[in-house]
Parts: C-alpha cells; sequence; structure tokens
C-alpha cells in the first residue's frame, strides 16, 4: 500500500506527500515548487496514468510495483551546472540500488541504470522557473521494484528488468525509496561544494557504455555510429566516429549495439 512509502521517505522530518494515484509526480512537483515547496520536498505516488520519461517517452507505473517519485531541490549551482544533476542523481540512485540489495547495475548516459543491459530505472529531471527562493530542479525517478515479467508491457518485452527479477526477492519500497532520496541529498551536497570531478570519476566506474559502439539518432540529424568515449569534465557524452571525428551528444536518443537487435 502507499502507506509504505510515506513511512519509509519521510524519515528524519521530510515532508513526502503520497498519493495513491497522479498523472505524473513530476508535473506535480513542478507545481508545487512554483507555489513555494522547499528544497527536499518528496512528491511520491503509488501508480502514475502519465508517467514521463526522457524525450517524451511514456513511463510504465503500475500500482504496488515499483517506485515512482519525484525530490524537489533548490541546489546552489549555476545554470551551467544544473544539466550535471542527472548523471549526480544517477549515481546517487545506483548506490542506493547496491545499498538495499547488492545487485550490481550499471549506469547508461544520461538517465537509464541497467542490470544485465536491461533497464531497471529512469530519471527525469526538469527545471522550474527562478524565484526568491531560487531555481527549482525536479528529480523524477521511476525504479521497476517488484515487477514480475509479465508486468511489462508488450513494446518492452525483454528490455525491461526489475529488482526482484535480477535477484528474485521482494523489497520493501518504503525502504528503497528513503534510501534513494538519502542518497540524492548526498551527491547533490557533493555537487554543490564543487565536486563534480569526484562524482564523475565514481559514475565512470559503472558507465555501461564506456569503450563500446554506440547508434546516436540526432534530433532531426543523420544517426552518428562511433565508440562512446565517456562523459567529458562537463559530463557531456562524447562518440568517436570511424573517420575519429569525435561528437559532443547533448540531447536525442542513444542506443547500445545490443539493443539494436534486442526484440
Amino acid at each position: 500500500m502507499w502507506e509504505q512509502l510515506r513511512d519509509g521517505g519521510g524519515r528524519n522530518g521530510r515532508q513526502v506527500l503520497v498519493y495513491k494515484c497522479l498523472n505524473s509526480t513530476n508535473t506535480t512537483a513542478l507545481n508545487l515548487a512554483a507555489e513555494g515547496a522547499p528544497s527536499g520536498t518528496v512528491v511520491a505516488a503509488d501508480s502514475q496514468s502519465a508517467g514521463r520519461g526522457r524525450l517524451g517517452r511514456k513511463w510504465q507505473s503500475p500500482p504496488g510495483l515499483g517506485l515512482y517519485f519525484s525530490i524537489i531541490v533548490r541546489p546552489r549551482l549555476g545554470l551551467s551546472d544544473l544539466t550535471k544533476i542527472t548523471l549526480t542523481a544517477g549515481l546517487a540512485l545506483r548506490t542506493a540500488i547496491f545499498a538495499t540489495s547488492a545487485l550490481k547495475t550499471r549506469l547508461k548516459w544520461p538517465n537509464d541504470i541497467l542490470w544485465q543491459g536491461k533497464k531497471m530505472a529512469g530519471i527525469l529531471t526538469e527545471c522550474g522557473a527562478e524565484s526568491a527562493k531560487g531555481r527549482p530542479v525536479i528529480v523524477g525517478i521511476g525504479l521497476n521494484v517488484n515487477s514480475g515479467p509479465d508486468d511489462f508491457p508488450a513494446e518492452i518485452g525483454q528490455r525491461g528488468v526489475s529488482m526482484r527479477m535480477a535477484a528474485n526477492l521482494f523489497y520493501d519500497r518504503g525502504r528503497i525509496l528513503a534510501a534513494v532520496i538519502e542518497a540524492v541529498e548526498r551527491e547533490v551536497k557533493r555537487l554543490e561544494k564543487g565536486e563534480f570531478t569526484a562524482i564523475l570519476r565514481d559514475w565512470r566506474r559503472w558507465d555501461a557504455s564506456a569503450g563500446k559502439r554506440l547508434t546516436w539518432l540526432k534530433p532531426g540529424g543523420m544517426p552518428v555510429c562511433g565508440i562512446s568515449l565517456g562523459p567529458d569534465e562537463d559530463g557531456v557524452l562524447r562518440i568517436k566516429d570511424a573517420a575519429g571525428l569525435i561528437h559532443q551528444v547533448i540531447s536525442g536518443d542513444l542506443r547500445l549495439r545490443d539493443e539494436e537487435t534486442r526484440p
């Protein structure tokens, strides 16, 4: 039940707003941030009717199985550094998953958590409007916790995985929610202290794409195929094509070579 999420996430005096169902936790969090909700506010739902992923994709959010939540942060960062929050949150999520399950997941730039090449979680960060309280950033997270193989829609098929499927165990969603929130808060504080170089070093340890062949589907352009050189010191992904030209990836869809042939 969704009370499990409230009880777990609301530790340490944290404000956690838990709903039975929302269209999107990110949308609700953006609205609350515009109304002045403080940094650290968490919006969670037992299910979403219109959960959003990166590039306008839908995030499947069945009730009772996963974690769907958004954290409002108001980081003391310049505009140019806000893009680093996605990688920072990804590292935090990977850390929390390992701490609560010992599952060794990997990171796919910019926002995916993979287990044995299958997607376990995704992150969607969105910025709100500047105000007297600073510019809010919404860190939205969807994590497949207790889903089974039959809980994924046909279009996802064998590309999705849950913590339960990976470990053959059911997990306490409230406990995992608390661990993820604490990890995100901890890593964002490191980012505010100017420690992105260290964060990036840790992120690269778990990079699922480093040295592998990628296809970059550029927005409105021809696909670029090449070898991933990993993110640079600003968190921008680099791909080296067959001619030796290095491309900087700011946006667009990325596919590992094995993903192009997987059903």
